[in-house]
């Protein structure tokens, strides 16, 4: 394996595609860990390429002779990535279908909307102000431009970091497992991708008005 510095090999947040395969194919740590931590597109892509190269680890550990172009198809496939990093990508027989990491996000946020007591999830979008009542702190963050969440997706493999605001009263702990479900059922019903992690993060709570 040659290690390559193209640019047009990095993901969005600037990290080598070849980077995490080495990591993978070496079991290495990773050199960042702090931001490999925080980054859904380089977890989306460790989730991939540890499917893509599952096969060359288990015939490594045969004796036997791997076939003819195996290590080049699956390189080929690894080069993708960076040429998807905006996409998933669901390959079948008959030919690829590519869906935007923006349409991922939506069926997400509609998803995770779509739960009793969310009263703000996703998107950059802002709630609507209750009369009488100040900003949230929603509202603050979405009119500073922090993203409310994130998307990283690579090959058919999805990371979804979502924030949301809901309602007081409730039991956070239960709404943010039944957003995360709902999310994870509902890409799974919409766009046949894998959801390998959906992280809840809480940052606000509205009085109920319901």
């Amino acid at each position: 394996m040659s290690p390559s510095n193209s640019e047009d090999d990095r993901l969005p947040c600037g990290v080598g595609v070849d980077t995490l395969l080495t990591q993978v194919a070496e079991h290495a740590p990773p050199r960042d860990p702090a931001h490999q931590r925080s980054c859904p597109h380089c977890r989306a892509a460790l989730a991939e390429l540890a499917d893509l190269w599952a096969p060359v680890t288990k015939l490594a550990a045969e004796d036997v002779r791997a076939p003819a172009g195996l290590l080049q198809e699956v390189m080929a496939q690894i080069r993708e990535l960076s040429r998807n990093a905006w996409h998933a990508v669901l390959t079948d027989p008959t030919g690829q279908t590519r869906i935007a990491a923006r349409v991922v996000g939506a069926v997400a946020r509609l998803a995770a909307e779509s739960v009793p007591h969310v009263s703000v999830a996703f998107g950059g979008g802002r709630p609507e102000t209750r009369a009488g009542q100040s900003p949230s702190l929603t509202e603050i963050a979405g009119a500073a431009g922090e993203p409310a969440t994130d998307v990283g997706v690579a090959g058919c493999h999805v990371i979804i970091d979502v924030q949301i605001a809901v309602d007081y009263g409730v039991p956070i702990a239960h709404v943010a497992q039944a957003v995360r479900s709902r999310i994870v059922e509902h890409l799974v019903a919409h766009t046949g991708l894998i959801t390998r992690e959906v992280n809840v993060i809480v940052i606000d709570v509205l009085p109920s008005l319901r």
